[in-house]
């Protein structure tokens, strides 16, 4: 019997996207393109500019990543999961900020989009494995929050409004972290530490709207 190493393993390798290889490691996609570019997972990227994923690579991180604490994702909060838990929840949590009133399309459209931002970026910065995985992940939320509080000043809202309103949607987003870990059994320290880490992130943000909020000239009439 032959003992040497068979010959075309490569045609063998299994090849997975970014949402199966984020699935089986029980990471956010976000997560594991942050991992792709610091180098902590070799991908092969095809012709049309798409990451693949080795599953021999994967397989040999599985067993550190089971003794580490479950991801947002792997609970069940993706991105686009919690967005939709949220959407359904804001209007009535916020229904009274005045600087919204006669808001045309395109001003929605931004600030739905500056929220899905501000959803990933606090996802990424709990799911985080170091300090910089984590302010890359935030990065881009505390443009949305420093945005957002742009666009209330330049309508005329003032900076209490929008804060009590920009912090009863980051109390809503704990709440879904919450709720996800309890479901899932999440052990209580494990639990603690995520909406911990969730509420440092979404202090940081509040912080960015208020410092926008000061800096941009308002806008008396819309």
């Amino acid at each position: 019997m032959a003992t040497g190493p068979r010959p075309y393993t490569e045609d063998r390798e299994v090849w997975l996207g970014v949402h199966e290889a984020s699935a089986m490691l029980g990471v956010s996609p976000a997560t594991l393109r942050r991992w792709s570019v610091a180098g902590k997972i070799v991908t092969f990227t095809t012709p049309g500019g798409h990451r693949r994923y080795a599953r021999s690579t994967l397989e040999h991180l599985l067993p550190d990543a089971a003794s580490t604490e479950p991801s947002i994702a792997a609970l069940g909060g993706s991105t686009d999961q919690v967005v939709d838990i949220l959407r359904a929840s804001i209007a009535s949590a916020c229904p009274d900020v005045s600087w919204l009133d006669g808001a045309d399309e395109q001003t929605r459209v931004v600030l739905a989009l500056g929220g899905r931002t501000l959803v990933d970026g606090v996802l990424g910065y709990v799911d985080g494995s170091s300090r910089r995985e984590r302010e890359a992940a935030l990065a881009p939320a505390l443009q949305a929050a420093a945005l957002h509080g742009r666009l209330a000043r330049r309508r005329g809202g003032n900076l209490g409004e929008s804060v009590a309103a920009f912090q009863r949607c980051c109390s809503l987003l704990l709440d879904v972290l919450g709720e996800l870990a309890c479901r899932h059994g999440l052990a209580t320290p494990a639990t603690t530490r995520m909406l911990a880490r969730a509420n440092d992130a979404a202090d940081r943000l509040v912080v960015a709207l208020v410092l926008a909020h000061a800096d941009a000239p308002e806008v008396a009439s819309r």
